[in-house]
């Protein structure tokens, strides 16, 4: 069966898409998430669904980890936190905090910061969410097992329907990938592919 949308409750949310991440020269470059964007052209993926929900002005949004320097927002109190903060990653500001190019922002869609693995931690998305009358949540990002496996457990304990896109989702490797599509995102997701998306999205 076609997978059908209601593209005026729908957002399409990009998450954690910074070149510290996602860039070969960003800070995590040796942590394996930019080898696997690469490999899964993860970027061009993103890009045409980006370019469907606008052109069927459905809401579109960012949502990237980012901190002042010095990190006042998070305890370092676990190895995740500890390795953005010994690479001085996701520095407000930086290079390695803005979108990266390939998927940017168009003027006028929200970029919002987060502190914490949910794209819902410390961020206005829940409140811009319910603003707009946003029913359905359309996650990419990286990393499929951290903020999207994160997200969408606070979004489905929230009432969200929530669909994420397979092909434009990434870990350290295609192990962490791939088990979490099969582990806890089936039971609270949709997951489907970008082109079901985009056809859904027309």
């Amino acid at each position: 069966m076609a997978l059908t949308i209601d593209k005026s409750q729908t957002a399409v949310v990009a998450l954690d898409l910074e070149n510290d991440i996602v860039d070969e020269h960003g800070a995590f470059k040796d942590f394996g998430f930019a080898a696997q964007v690469k490999e899964r052209k993860l970027l061009a993926n993103v890009r045409k669904v980006l370019d469907a929900a606008r052109k069927a002005k459905a809401l579109v949004m960012y949502v990237c980890v980012k901190y002042r320097p010095g990190y006042p927002e998070r305890a370092i109190n676990c190895g995740m936190w500890q390795a953005v903060a010994q690479n001085s990653a996701c520095v407000e500001g930086s290079w390695g905090s803005q979108v990266h190019a390939d998927v940017a922002p168009l003027p006028g869609e929200p970029v919002l910061a987060k502190h914490g693995i949910s794209a819902f931690c410390s961020s206005d998305l829940a409140a811009i969410l319910r603003t707009k009358g946003v029913r359905n949540l359309v996650l990419m990002g990286v990393a499929t097992n951290f903020v999207v496996e994160g997200t969408s457990r606070e979004a489905s304990d929230m009432g969200y329907n929530v669909y994420v896109v397979e092909d434009c989702c990434a870990a350290a490797n295609k192990e962490a990938h791939e088990m979490a599509l099969k582990s806890a995102l089936p039971a609270l997701t949709t997951i489907v592919k970008s082109d079901e998306v985009i056809a859904a999205l027309k």
